[in-house]
């Protein structure tokens, strides 16, 4: 059984959160105030983390601009924006922020303390210079602690996250021969790695692993040669 997160605005005040779905994207709105920008991220987390759960992966692309949002209609400079961000820039399993976005973080964690602790623990840049939703902060807090407290071991989300690991494995493996599709996977899989799968101390195993990854596998020495 997964473990659903379920968002309300960080403030508890109306943001004007709104969504649409048509075919295979969905298309968030908020105001655009400090607790609109998170409460749409920190809905676009609870979307990956839910998903995530059953194995579907998803990307996108946040963004500040002038739009129409209504049950019927939903259009503007804001929704091109983000499909340019989604189609171009996120290509990973990962959902970015544009530059407008990224400021407005940026300045609204100067202002308040809340905000801050947002930004630093929400937001990650990637080694192609992009910033994009860190979808794996609990999980990745949740497995720095010590793995030897059996309170830890039983709390959900070590089977949770034990199950998503085993999930973005198997994905991996089968789709070694699915070049376009393992990029993705890998992305996932390193990201994975490198927020959730590592303990402060070097010395303790986290209590869920990381994901093997191709080209790491331990390889069996030849056996030694002998001339005749």
């Amino acid at each position: 059984m997964g473990q659903v997160r379920a968002v309300s605005s960080p403030s508890g005040g109306e943001t004007d959160l709104r969504s649409q779905n048509f075919s295979d994207s969905l298309i968030l709105s908020a105001a655009n105030t400090p607790d609109g920008l998170w409460h749409l991220l920190f809905s676009v987390d609870a979307l990956a983390w839910n998903l995530l759960q059953i194995g579907v992966l998803i990307r996108g692309g946040v963004t500040i601009g002038g739009m129409r949002h209504d049950p019927n209609l939903v259009f503007g400079v804001g929704v091109n924006e983000a499909y340019r961000l989604e189609s171009t820039v996120a290509k990973m399993p990962r959902v970015v922020l544009g530059a407008r976005a990224f400021e407005a973080a940026e300045r609204y964690a100067r202002e308040t303390e809340v905000w801050a602790v947002y930004r630093n623990a929400r937001l990650l840049r990637d080694r192609d210079g992009v910033w994009f939703l860190n979808y794996l902060t609990e999980l990745g807090c949740y497995n720095r602690q010590d793995p030897g407290n059996p309170d830890m071991l039983r709390h959900p989300l070590c089977s949770v996250g034990r199950s998503i690991r085993q999930i973005i494995q198997t994905k991996l493996d089968l789709t070694l021969d699915q070049p376009d599709v393992y990029a993705k996977v890998e992305w996932l899989a390193r990201y994975w790695n490198a927020e959730v799968a590592r303990h402060p101390d070097p010395n303790v195993e986290p209590a869920i692993g990381p994901i093997s990854l191709a080209g790491q596998e331990v390889r069996v020495p030849p056996l030694p040669f002998r001339s005749s």
